[in-house]
């Protein structure tokens, strides 16, 4: 049982997400919740840290929308895969503003506890990211002869 609620806490939590609720979104995190991401500067400590890592990933791209691919629970893990859709149109990262789209294709990996995250880790692919905003960019590979 424990598994399907943990489901349905990954969609209301995109759903929060998508549609600008962060209160709500904030509210399912226990205040000792910890997280992680390559692009955060250190661990996302509480719900205070949890709304100022949104703020920041809002304010860098305020139209982004997560599209669900996959939902999968075991025990107390959920992994949520989804691409995240947005322009570039705030600092992110030490990246100014560039308005160019992105789609990222990311994972994240929550452990729920009594009905609120108490771990999550975000695993994205931060090269293709960096790629769409211009930031650097991967040698092609040729074909061999």
């Amino acid at each position: 049982m424990a598994e399907k609620e943990n489901i349905e806490l990954a969609k209301v939590q995109i759903a929060a997400l998508n549609s600008r609720d962060l209160e709500n979104y904030v509210s399912r995190f226990d205040e000792s919740y910890v997280g992680r991401s390559e692009l955060a500067p250190g661990p996302i400590q509480g719900r205070a840290g949890v709304r100022q890592n949104i703020d920041n990933i809002f304010t860098a791209f305020p139209d982004l929308r997560l599209e669900v691919e996959q939902i999968i629970a075991s025990g107390d893990s959920v992994v949520a895969r989804f691409v995240a859709t947005g322009t570039h149109r705030g600092n992110f990262a030490g990246v100014p503003p560039t308005n160019r789209s992105i789609e990222l294709h990311a994972c994240n990996v929550l452990e729920v506890s009594n009905g609120k995250i108490i771990r999550g880790r975000l695993y994205a692919d931060n090269a293709t990211l960096f790629q769409q905003i211009g930031v650097f960019s991967l040698p092609r590979a040729t074909a061999a002869s």
